[in-house]
C-alpha cells in the first residue's frame, strides 16, 4: 500500500514583508524596554556611564548628546538587553512570534511566581561610622521634634481657646470648662495641662512681636556697605548666637566675643573673610587668604557649644569650591595678636582661621555646603550628581555618598530637628531624605527650571525652594504637596533664608536674593512681600540674616561689596 504523505511546502516571504516584520519586532522591543527602563540600575558618574556603554558595544557619545542623554541611552540599551534575555529564557513563550510577545509572557510568568513584583530594591552595606551617625541623629532629632511639637501643640491649643472669643459668652464658658478637663497628650504619651492665661499671653506677645518686626522690615534701609574683595563675592554666612534656636533665648545682645555676630564671606579669589556683624560698620576681623585654589561657591557657619568638646573655638566654618574640595575651618581668638606665616592670618586681627580638614572625594565641582543642626556633620553637593556627608569629629571623614539625582546636584539644607535633608538638582527635582534610615522620604516636582536652593522652615513642616524660574515654592511636608508658589524675582534666585526661631519670633519672615539685583523679604504668615532691598549694582549672590532683637540682613554681590540692611 502506497503511503500518501503530505509534502511540506516552504514559501519565501517577500523582502518587504520581512522588513516590516523586523521593524514591528523592533518597535515591540522598544516598547517593552521602555516599560522596564525605570527599574534598571544605571551608574551616575560620567566615566562609569561611558564604561557601561563600551561593555555592551555601544558608542560612548553621539553628536549633540549631554551627560543626561548618554545616561538615558545606556538605561534604554540595558533595558533592551534585559527584554531579549527574558525572550530567550521565556517559559512557554513563542520566541518566533516577532520576539516581544515571548518577553511579555515571560514577564507575566515571573510576576505570577514572584507575587506581582519585578523590581528589586538594592541596598549597600553601611559602615560602622554611618550606623553610629544614624543612631545619634535619630536620638538627637527625636528630642528636638518632641520639644518642637510640644510647643506647637501648646500654641495651637491656645489658638483654639482664643477663637472662642467670637462665640457667645455661655458657649465660651462651656467650651473652656470642657477644655480644662480634657488632657493634652504629647508625642511621648504624657499628659500635659496648660495654664490658659499663660498660653494666651505667650500668643499675644508673639503676635505683637511679629507685628512690630514687620513694621521695622517695611522701613528697612541700607545702613552699611563694605568693599569685600578684589573679585565678586559669591557666598555669605552669619554665625548664629548661642541659644538663638531655643525658645527660651532672651534676646539680650551681648557684646562679648563668644556672643558677637560674625559674618563670613567667600569670593572668587578663594579667600575667606570674617566681619563684625554687630554693627553696620562691618569691620574686618580676620582674613584667610587663598583658602581655596579656585572660586568659593558656598560657606556655612556653625557656632560651637560645650557638648562638642571644642569650647575653645568661637565657631566652625565650612567652605565649598569648584576646585573639587570642601574644607572645614575653626575660628578662634587671636590671643598673641598675630599668627604664624603658615596660617595666612594678618597681624592685629581679632580672630584666626585655622584649617581643620579637607573634604576630598567629589569627582566634580562642589556647589553648596551646610552644617547638620547638631554641628557634628556637614553635607556637600556636587556636579557629580551626588551629595555626601562628612563627620567633623573624625577629621572630616566621609561617611555617606548618596546618589539618586539624574542631573547635577546643587542645593542642600537640613531640617531644624536634624531628621531630614533636602537636596535639589538641575533637573527641577527636590529630594527629601531621611537621615535616620537613609531612605528617600519624598520628592517634589513643580519648578520649570533648575532648582538652586532649599531651606526648611523653623516650624518643621514647610520647605522652601527656589531657582532658575524666579519663583519660590513652599511645600507642605505633612501633605507632601505644594502649599504656596510666589513669583518672587524676574531672574534666577541665588539664595533663600528663613529667620531662625528665637528673640520673640518663630521664623516669621523669609529673605531671597536674585540676579535681578534685588533682595526681598516675605512674610511667612501670608507669603506677601514686606520689603525690597535695592542697592547692589548687579547680581546679588548671597543673603543671610543677623538674628537678634533688631532685624538685620546681609547681602553680597557681583559688585564685590557686602551690604548691611536694617
Amino acid at each position: 500500500m502506497e503511503s500518501t504523505a503530505q509534502e511540506l511546502i516552504t514559501l519565501d516571504l517577500p523582502s518587504s514583508t520581512a522588513v516590516e516584520r523586523q521593524a514591528h519586532a523592533e518597535m515591540l522591543l522598544n516598547l517593552e524596554a521602555k516599560k522596564i527602563a525605570s527599574t534598571m540600575d544605571v551608574p551616575t558618574l560620567p566615566h562609569h556611564v561611558q564604561d557601561g556603554l563600551r561593555n555592551i558595544g555601544e558608542p560612548v557619545r553621539l553628536f549633540g548628546e549631554g551627560h543626561a542623554n548618554i545616561r538615558e541611552r545606556l538605561r534604554l540599551c540595558l533595558a533592551k538587553l534585559e527584554v531579549e534575555k527574558r525572550q530567550r529564557q521565556g517559559e512557554g513563550g513563542d520566541v518566533s512570534m516577532g520576539g516581544a510577545d515571548a518577553g511579555v509572557h515571560a514577564d507575566k510568568t515571573k510576576k505570577k511566581k514572584s507575587g506581582g513584583t519585578t523590581s528589586e530594591v538594592q541596598y549597600t552595606h553601611a559602615s560602622e561610622e554611618l550606623i553610629q551617625a544614624r543612631e545619634y541623629m535619630a536620638s538627637y532629632s527625636l528630642e528636638r521634634a518632641n520639644e518642637r511639637l510640644r510647643r506647637e501643640k501648646k500654641r495651637r491649643w491656645g489658638g483654639t481657646r482664643r477663637s472662642h472669643d467670637h462665640a457667645s459668652l455661655d458657649q465660651n464658658k462651656r467650651a473652656l470648662a470642657s477644655a480644662k478637663t480634657k488632657p493634652i497628650i504629647n508625642i511621648l504619651g504624657e499628659e500635659e495641662e496648660y495654664d490658659e492665661a499663660v498660653v494666651l499671653k505667650e500668643l499675644d506677645d508673639l503676635d505683637e512681636s511679629c507685628k512690630n518686626r514687620y513694621v521695622k522690615i517695611k522701613d528697612m534701609a541700607l545702613e552699611g556697605s563694605q568693599y569685600g574683595d578684589n573679585r565678586p563675592l559669591s557666598a555669605v554666612a552669619v554665625g548664629r548666637q548661642p541659644g538663638c534656636n531655643t525658645p527660651s533665648s532672651s534676646g539680650s545682645g551681648s557684646g562679648s566675643a563668644n556672643n558677637q555676630c560674625l559674618v563670613a564671606t567667600g569670593g572668587w579669589t578663594g579667600s575667606i573673610k570674617l566681619w563684625d556683624g554687630s554693627s553696620s560698620a562691618l569691620s574686618l576681623v580676620s582674613t584667610r587668604a587663598l583658602a581655596h585654589e579656585d572660586r568659593i561657591m558656598s560657606v556655612a557657619m556653625q557656632k560651637t557649644n560645650s557638648a562638642s568638646g571644642l569650647s575653645g573655638d568661637v565657631c566652625h566654618l565650612a567652605s565649598a569650591s569648584i576646585d573639587l574640595t570642601g574644607k572645614l575651618w575653626k575660628v578662634g581668638l587671636n590671643e598673641n595678636g598675630g599668627a604664624d606665616s603658615n596660617s595666612n592670618v594678618e597681624q592685629n586681627e581679632k580672630y584666626n582661621i585655622t584649617e581643620m580638614a579637607e573634604l576630598k572625594g567629589h569627582a566634580a565641582r562642589l556647589c553648596k555646603v551646610a552644617f547638620h543642626p547638631s554641628g557634628r556633620y556637614v553635607g556637600t553637593t556636587s556636579f557629580d550628581h551626588t551629595w555626601r556627608l562628612w563627620d567633623i569629629e573624625s577629621g572630616g571623614k566621609e561617611i555617606l555618598l548618596q546618589d539618586g539625582h539624574w542631573k547635577e546636584t546643587y542645593g542642600i539644607g537640613f531640617h531644624p530637628d536634624g531628621s531630614l535633608v533636602s537636596t535639589t538638582d538641575f533637573g527641577s527635582v527636590v529630594q527629601v531624605w531621611d537621615m535616620r534610615s537613609g531612605k528617600s522620604a519624598c520628592h517634589f516636582l513643580g519648578h520649570a527650571k533648575r532648582v538652586l536652593c532649599t531651606e526648611f522652615s523653623p516650624n518643621g513642616f514647610q520647605l522652601a525652594t527656589a531657582g532658575d524660574d524666579g519663583t519660590i515654592k513652599v511645600w507642605d511636608l505633612r501633605q507632601r504637596k505644594l502649599y504656596a508658589s510666589i513669583p518672587a524675582h524676574s531672574r534666577l534666585i541665588t539664595q533663600i533664608k528663613f529667620a531662625h526661631e528665637g528673640y520673640g519670633q518663630n521664623g516669621e519672615y523669609l529673605t531671597s536674593c536674585s540676579f535681578d539685583g534685588t533682595g526681598k523679604v516675605w512674610s511667612t504668615r501670608n507669603w506677601k512681600l514686606l520689603s525690597t532691598l535695592r542697592g547692589h549694582e548687579g547680581k546679588i549672590m548671597g543673603v543671610d540674616i543677623c538674628d537678634g532683637t533688631d532685624t538685620g540682613i546681609v547681602t553680597v554681590g557681583y559688585d564685590k561689596t557686602m551690604k548691611y540692611w536694617r
